[in-house]
C-alpha cells in the first residue's frame, strides 16, 4: 500500500468544499454520503471550509443535513449567525448563478450535439507555422504534429474520432494509439486514416498530395471514410478494391486522383525527406528548377532561371532552410551559375550573367 497523500491546496479544498455544498443542497445518496465522510476525516482543514461554505451558503437544508451527519459544536451550525454581509453573499450567489448557466449551456451543447450526431467535441484548435518556421504541436492524447514551413492544421477531437485537416503546406505525425478512436487526417478532397503510427503528409493542391509512411501502415481514401470500423480497414486481409490504398512503413505515395505510384525508400532516402525537421534541406541530383522551388518554401525570396537547359541542371547537397547565401555560393562554385538580384524580393539566375 502507498504511504503518498494527496496535498491540495487552499483553493483545492475550498472548491471540494463549494461542489459538497452543491450536492448536500439537492440531497446526497448513501455513498455520496460516505465519500463526504472520507473527505471531512482527511484533515481539520477540510472540517474549516465545508463549514465556511455551509455558513456563507446559508440554507437551513444544507446545514440540517451536515449537522445530521456530523456530530460537531452547535455554534457551526447556527443558521441565524451571519459571518459575511449581505454583499459578500451577493456577490457569491452572483458566481454560483454565472457557474451554473455556464456549465447549463455547456451541457445543453454537448447534448445536442450527442442527438444530431453522436460526437461531443473534447478538443477544439487551429495551428500554423510562417514561413521559414517549424515547430511542434503537442495534442492531449499524446499524438504529436511537426509543422513544416508556411502550414497550418485544423485539430477537431471529438469522442468518435481525432480529425486533423492539413489546410495548407506539410506535417509529420506521430500518432498516439487509440483503437477507439482512428486518426484521421484530411488532405484536400482525400484522407489519411491511422490508429497508431507515424507519417508525413505534404499537401500539394486540393487533389494532390504526398504521403510518407515512416511507421505503422496507414488507409489512403478519396472522400469520407465510410462506416468500417478502423480495425477493419487496416487489416491485412481487407479488400482494398475499392476502399482505398493501404500504405506501410518505408512506402511513399503521390497521389494525383488517378494512377498514384508507389516507392518503397530506403532508411537513407526516408531520412533525407524528413530533413526539414532539422532545419535542411537534401538533394540527390533533382532538377534545378525543382530544387529552387524547395528552397522556396522556407523564404520569401523568388528565383527566375532563364534558361531551359539550366533549369535541368542536376544539383545535390545538403542546404540548412532558407540559407539563401549559401546555395547561391554553391550553385556559383560547382556549376559556374551567375545570380543578380532584381528588387526585394527576387533573385535571377543564369550562366552568363
Amino acid at each position: 500500500m502507498s504511504n503518498i497523500k494527496p496535498f491540495y491546496s487552499k483553493d483545492t479544498i475550498l472548491q471540494q468544499s463549494s461542489e459538497w455544498i452543491s450536492k448536500l443542497d439537492r440531497g446526497l445518496c448513501e455513498a455520496e454520503k460516505q465519500e463526504l465522510q472520507s473527505w471531512v476525516n482527511l484533515s481539520e482543514a477540510h472540517q474549516e471550509s465545508l463549514f465556511e461554505m455551509a455558513n456563507l451558503f446559508d440554507e437551513l437544508t444544507v446545514l440540517n443535513e451536515l449537522s445530521g451527519l456530523f456530530p460537531l459544536r452547535a455554534k457551526d451550525f447556527n443558521p441565524t449567525r451571519r459571518v459575511f454581509s449581505e454583499k459578500v453573499r451577493i456577490g457569491i450567489a452572483a458566481s454560483l448563478t454565472f457557474v451554473m448557466v455556464t456549465s447549463f449551456t455547456w451541457l445543453f451543447n454537448s447534448q445536442l450535439d450527442s442527438e444530431n450526431n453522436g460526437v461531443v467535441a473534447l478538443q477544439s484548435r487551429v495551428a500554423e507555422t510562417q514561413i521559414g518556421e517549424q515547430k511542434p504541436i503537442s495534442l492531449n492524447d499524446g499524438s504529436v504534429i511537426h509543422l513544416n514551413t508556411n502550414s497550418q492544421v485544423e485539430v477537431s477531437y471529438s469522442n468518435l474520432q481525432r480529425k486533423i485537416t492539413l489546410v495548407r503546406g506539410e506535417a509529420h505525425f506521430d500518432v498516439a494509439h487509440d483503437p477507439s478512436r482512428p486518426f484521421v487526417v484530411v488532405a484536400g478532397e482525400n484522407t489519411v486514416t491511422a490508429v497508431g503510427t507515424a507519417f508525413n503528409v505534404e499537401l500539394l493542391n486540393q487533389e494532390h498530395f504526398e504521403l510518407l509512411v515512416t511507421e505503422g501502415k496507414v488507409l489512403v481514401k478519396e472522400g469520407a471514410l465510410k462506416s468500417s470500423s478502423p480495425g477493419e480497414l487496416l487489416a491485412p486481409s481487407h479488400p482494398m478494391n475499392g476502399e482505398g490504398m493501404l500504405v506501410k512503413s518505408g512506402e511513399k505515395v503521390f497521389f494525383n486522383g488517378e494512377n498514384s505510384p508507389l516507392r518503397v525508400l530506403s532508411l537513407d532516402q526516408v531520412q533525407r525527406d524528413l530533413a526539414w525537421q532539422q532545419g535542411m534541406v537534401v538533394f540527390q541530383g533533382e532538377p534545378l528548377e525543382q530544387a529552387l522551388f524547395e528552397v522556396s518554401r522556407y523564404t520569401s525570396i523568388q528565383f527566375e532561371v532563364d534558361d531551359p537547359e539550366l533549369k535541368q541542371t542536376r544539383v545535390a547537397g545538403y542546404f540548412k532552410a532558407g540559407d539563401i547565401d549559401g546555395l547561391l555560393f554553391a550553385l556559383k562554385n560547382n556549376f559556374d551559375i551567375q545570380s543578380k538580384k532584381v528588387g526585394e524580393r527576387r533573385i535571377l539566375l543564369s550562366s552568363d550573367l
